[in-house]
Order: structure tokens, then sequence, then C-alpha cells
């Protein structure tokens, strides 16, 4: 028996407000080896550390202390869409540079005992299908079906694990309690830091994000949905070459 930690992020997750940009529901994460997770949380750090160092280097007319108390660089983190896209002050680098880190911080999850599980939503399909328009009944269906995979993944060997979700919205951690609170579920728990983001944990939330926001755009295109505006074929081929084999997923399209 061993204990697992199940960090998630979600991407989609504006309901049936914006079909066009965001056709796609998906809540995805990384399931992580007790024992592996201190070494996976330092080894993004240092991704990050020197990601945020190459930034600053290619500030100009702002001084070093100005630039310490701007708040992308006071909370520094890695967003998916944002560092990919090149918005905010991640423009400084090029697409080959910023293409480079998404290639390492990829990486990191192809040791056999990470796993990765999500569960994909096609909203229009099931906005049709259901005829519900309360979109919280699809995000609890999403989360009820992604904690069901984790109890699949784990009761092989008896094992258990707790979830480290992105604080969020608050609707959406209410979403996914009652997920959790389902009778089915037997092994994967809330943690008492479920609440809160910027925290010894928040790196594994930002690889979360980052596979979420990849899936998302690998799904859409799977789906038949228009292409994204931005850099389409290269988020497709970061799932394929490193997200692809290790995804286990359940999706309602």
């Amino acid at each position: 028996m061993s204990l697992y930690g199940f960090y998630t992020d979600e991407s989609g997750n504006n309901g049936f407000n914006d079909l066009r940009n965001q056709p796609v529901l998906c809540y995805a994460g990384i399931l992580v080896p007790l024992e592996k997770q201190i070494y996976l949380h330092n080894e993004v750090q240092k991704i990050s550390d020197n990601l945020k160092k190459d930034i600053k280097l290619k500030v100009h007319g702002i001084p070093e202390k100005q630039i310490r108390n701007i708040p992308f660089f006071k909370d520094f983190e890695i967003h998916g869409k944002a560092f990919i896209d090149g918005e905010d002050f991640y423009y400084n680098l090029g697409d080959s540079d910023r293409f480079k880190v998404v290639e390492d911080l990829l990486t990191l999850i192809q040791d056999s005992d990470i796993k990765v599980i999500a569960s994909i939503t096609d909203k229009a399909t099931y906005q049709t299908n259901t005829g519900i328009s309360d979109h919280n009944k699809m995000h609890i269906n999403g989360y009820t079906e992604l904690v069901n995979l984790i109890n699949t993944e784990l009761e092989t060997n008896d094992d258990f694990a707790f979830i480290i979700c992105d604080d969020g919205k608050p609707a959406e951690i209410s979403n996914f309690y009652n997920a959790l609170k389902n009778p089915s579920n037997k092994r994967v728990y809330p943690d008492l830091q479920i609440k809160k983001s910027h925290d010894a944990n928040c790196n594994l939330i930002q690889l979360a994000d980052l596979i979420n926001f990849i899936s998302s755009v690998y799904f859409r295109q799977a789906y038949g949905h228009p292409p994204r505006k931005r850099h389409q074929a290269k988020i497709v081929d970061f799932y394929t070459q490193f997200i692809q084999s290790k995804l286990k997923f359940h999706e309602y399209k």
C-alpha cells in the first residue's frame, strides 16, 4: 500500500459561456508517490528559478529594486497558456526558449511512477445530449469521472491518495468536494491544503496547469473544433510527444 498526492487544475471551466474559445472542459492532474513529491517540486523549482532569471535579464529600463516588487516577479509562477503564448513578461523570451522550458517540465512526468489522469468533456455534446443548462452539473460529472479514474488506478495495489487543487473559483472547490463525497469513492480524500495555492505544493499544481492546457488544445482538435489562433500545431506536438502515452482519461464526447 502506498500514498499518493494528486495535484490538479482545470482548463475551460467557464461553463457554456464561450464554446467557441473554450469548447472543451478538462480536469487533469499528476498522481505522484509521496516519496517523490519533494524531488519533483524541487526540480520544477529549479526550472522556474532559471526561467525567472532569464526573463529578468531581458527586461531593460526597470531598476532591479522595482522589478522585485512587480507582482509578476514577486509571485512568479509558470502559467501554461500565458507562458506558451508569450503573454505578460513572458514575451521577453522567444518561442524557442519558452518551448524548451515546456519540454523540460514535461520531461519530468516521464517517470514511470508518476501517473497522468484526466476527465475530458466536449461541452457542446454534453449540453446537446443532456439538455442541461446548469453547467455546475457538467463540472460535477467531470470531477466525478476524474475521481473514479483515480480510484481505479489506486485499487490495483490497494493505494490511497489525497487531492491538492488550485484554489480557483469557490464553486469549483464545492463541485470537487461533491465528487469526493460520492459513495463510490473509497480511496481519494481532500487534503487540508485544498484551498491553498502559493504554498509548497504550488509547483506541482503549475505542472498540472500546463498539462491541462496542452491536453485541452489537443482534444479541441480531436473533437473537430476550430483550432486556436496561436501555436496550435506546437501544442499538439507537446501532447503527442510527452503526454499521450502517459494519459489515462475519461471522455464525454
